[in-house]
């Protein structure tokens, strides 16, 4: 009986152990639901304003103008993608993040790269134009590229709010900016139906938000500071975090690059409405998954099997509501889309529906990326979105060519699938692989979607199956 008392005195220690590094990521529940709930409902909020935004400037202007400026915002996102050194995942990330003189270190950092970003814009704006025989990009260009410096100035408070879990008032102050580019969107849609008007609401609209940005927390702290420990600090971090932004917008905006080739601008801008729906989804869970999975785990001692046992129960339960909403919003996709905009733009709705099957997969390998940042493997990221790279290179211009438009988006279901199934293994090397659970939600989501379509076709909402089967049929080219 002696030699028993200590064991199980150790067993229960080590057991206290984990219950209380579990608590920094599980507990209070009410906590984590909480600012789930902020996170969620003011970015429907936001995505409801942008819909808005999208409908109405559908209807005002043409869709060339709408698939012109869907190319220079992805020149835009490439820009500060592809010189993504992790400044923010940094101070998330890094223990001396909250210290003025590390945050300011990266706001340094930030501003030299939004400078360095406006003048490559102005140098590449001549080989960029003539590239696309567009001439109209001559002048658009280096109207839209001081929003290098824009962004650059932007103030680094909300990654501390980030850092210090404050989501509340990070979702208000975003939730307000995009109320802001909205109105000023429009507005300047109504008064002047060109090109310009999105040009300048891009400037305008990110201008203000980023002056704002400064008093959410003390803006006396801001200081321009290069201290060397801190930017090593920052380049070791986001060495990995650069190669993975790098793979992932080319994986992201390999298409629309190559669709601004290949296809009419108009058709262009119908993908791009199809596009921003899907990629309206995906974008609430990179900020689940950047604001609340990502520190918390970064916070956390947990690792392998006992973060997975951590986190299995409430993943469980978000892929589950996942799979039941994705799988709704599959079956009335085309319809919402013909309800919304005029039959220019009917072609979108089957565009729509095949990204969204492709968001499932996105959204599981979205968790994921979260996880392994949090325990500090960003080179995992950086591997999958390649190896979608891959997959998406070398089979997109071939179904495009033989097969049409349609089934050359299918090609992102499957470079989707490819790049989760990259994650699992990664996961499975360090104890934290889902693969039963997912499977059993992956059924479930497919014969969800069967199951919604049918009963809405019965209820003479859809055209069930067969609907599908006709808009499949057409190649839009």
């Amino acid at each position: 009986m002696d030699d028993r008392l200590p064991q199980e005195a150790l067993a229960l220690s080590a057991r206290s152990r984990l219950l209380a590094a579990a608590s920094g990521i599980l507990h209070p529940r009410q906590a984590i639901f909480g600012a789930a709930g902020w996170v969620t409902v003011t970015y429907v909020a936001q995505q409801a304003l942008r819909l808005g935004t999208n409908i109405v400037l559908a209807w005002l202007l043409a869709p060339a103008l709408l698939g012109t400026m869907l190319l220079i915002n992805t020149f835009r996102t490439g820009g500060e993608l592809l010189t993504d050194i992790g400044v923010g995942q940094s101070i998330v990330n890094h223990p001396r993040g909250n210290e003025t003189n590390f945050y300011n270190t990266a706001w340094t950092i930030q501003i030299i790269r939004g400078l360095l970003l406006f003048a490559l814009a102005l140098f590449l704006t001549v080989p960029v134009a003539h590239g696309y025989d567009n001439p109209e990009l001559l002048l658009l260009l280096p109207a839209a590229a001081p929003i290098f410096i824009i962004t650059g100035l932007t103030s680094p408070a909300r990654f501390l709010l980030q850092k210090q879990l404050k989501v509340r008032k990070l979702a208000l102050f975003d939730l307000a900016a995009t109320a802001f580019g909205t109105v000023a969107q429009i507005s300047l849609a109504f008064l002047t139906p060109t090109i310009w008007a999105l040009i300048w609401g891009l400037l305008i609209g990110t201008a203000v938000p980023a002056a704002a940005s400064f008093f959410l927390i003390d803006w006396r702290s801001h200081r321009l500071r290069w201290e060397r420990e801190a930017v090593r600090a920052i380049v070791h971090f986001g060495k990995w975090i650069f190669l993975a932004s790098l793979v992932y917008f080319l994986a992201m905006n390999f298409d629309r690059l190559y669709f601004a080739d290949a296809v009419p601008l108009t058709l262009l801008g119908i993908y791009g409405i199809a596009r921003t729906f899907s990629d309206s989804i995906m974008e609430l869970f990179q900020r689940l998954g950047g604001l609340i999975i990502f520190p918390r785990v970064s916070a956390s001692t947990l690792r392998g099997s006992e973060l997975k046992r951590a986190i299995g129960p409430m993943r469980m339960f978000v892929l589950a509501a996942v799979s039941i909403s994705l799988a709704f919003a599959i079956a009335m996709a085309d319809q919402f889309i013909f309800l919304v905009y005029d039959d220019r733009y009917r072609a979108a709705g089957f565009f729509l529906t095949v990204m969204l099957v492709g968001t499932w997969f996105g959204i599981a390998a979205t968790m994921a990326d979260a996880t392994m940042l949090g325990i500090g493997k960003p080179s995992n990221v950086a591997l999958s979105n390649g190896v979608k790279l891959v997959v998406i290179v070398a089979a997109l211009p071939w179904m495009l060519t033989n097969f049409g438009m349609n089934a050359a988006i299918a090609v992102f279901v499957l470079a989707e699938a490819i790049r989760y199934a990259v994650l699992v293994l990664r996961q499975r090397s360090l104890g934290l692989s889902f693969i039963r659970q997912d499977l059993l939600m992956l059924a479930f989501f497919v014969g969800l979607i069967f199951l919604f379509r049918e009963a809405t076709a019965l209820l003479g909402v859809t055209d069930g199956l067969a609907g599908w089967q006709a808009q499949a049929s057409l190649s839009h080219l």
